[in-house]
């Protein structure tokens, strides 16, 4: 009686911790270590913007208004929260696509992503958002914070793309976020450098998943060096844009 008293505790302890349950890495970043497949397109898009970023360090050292402004550009996407704890994949896809038309169910994008109850597979979301939205998405690895404000910069200005981002979520850091997430798919919508922030589109609601929760769900800005740490924290450093 002593020991299965001892085990109900310890469970009791575990759930009001909001232990992160031992499938999906957090809200359904699957977390095994596959590679995204390098495609012609990708090679491309990597060659535009290297000489996007070559051509933006020239002009940066010129006195003009065109250098001291800094950039910024908003979307706006439709909002859908993840209709299942390992969904924010399927949801990811969903608002981008939804930006661009009528949006496929999370179901159907789930089936296309072969999303499991251990998440999705986050090298697959370029495929996926190519397929359901028409338009040349393709991943990316970023080297450093300062590679990832390039990147989102470059994707949403000469690219045109709402993005998604691979993010380890360290609640003591993020704002908004309760718990930890190892790793969590989330729509970027927005950056704008003159503030310093990146207006993200959550599908994930903390507080509806997890008792205690925080209010995380929809359009919310962060610090833009936030949300870098967190893609840079993964172990993917990953984007699609």
């Amino acid at each position: 009686m002593k020991i299965k008293h001892a085990i109900a505790i310890a469970t009791a302890v575990a759930i009001l911790a909001g232990a992160t349950p031992a499938l999906a890495a957090g809200t359904g970043d699957d977390p095994r270590t596959t590679k995204d497949k390098a495609t012609a397109l990708a090679r491309a898009a990597e060659r535009d913007y290297q000489e996007w970023l070559a051509d933006k360090e020239a002009a940066s050292g010129e006195v003009s208004i065109q250098a001291i402004i800094a950039p910024y550009k908003y979307f706006w996407t439709p909002s859908h929260a993840q209709e299942k704890d390992y969904y924010c994949g399927p949801a990811t896809v969903q608002v981008i696509d939804d930006f661009w038309g009528i949006a496929a169910s999370q179901d159907r994008i789930a089936y296309y992503l072969g999303t499991t109850k251990a998440g999705t597979d986050f090298s697959k979301v370029d495929d996926a958002l190519r397929f359901f939205t028409g338009r040349g998405y393709v991943y990316r690895t970023c080297a450093s914070i300062y590679d990832f404000y390039g990147a989102v910069e470059y994707g949403m200005t000469n690219r045109g793309n709402p993005i998604a981002a691979d993010v380890s979520i360290d609640a003591t850091v993020w704002d908004n976020y309760v718990f930890s997430h190892a790793g969590h798919i989330i729509p970027v919508e927005a950056f704008d450098w003159r503030w310093n922030i990146l207006r993200l589109n959550d599908p994930y609601s903390e507080s509806y998943w997890r008792a205690g929760g925080g209010q995380t769900f929809g359009h919310r800005i962060y610090p833009k060096n936030q949300v870098a740490t967190g893609v840079m924290s993964h172990f993917r450093h990953a984007i699609v844009y």
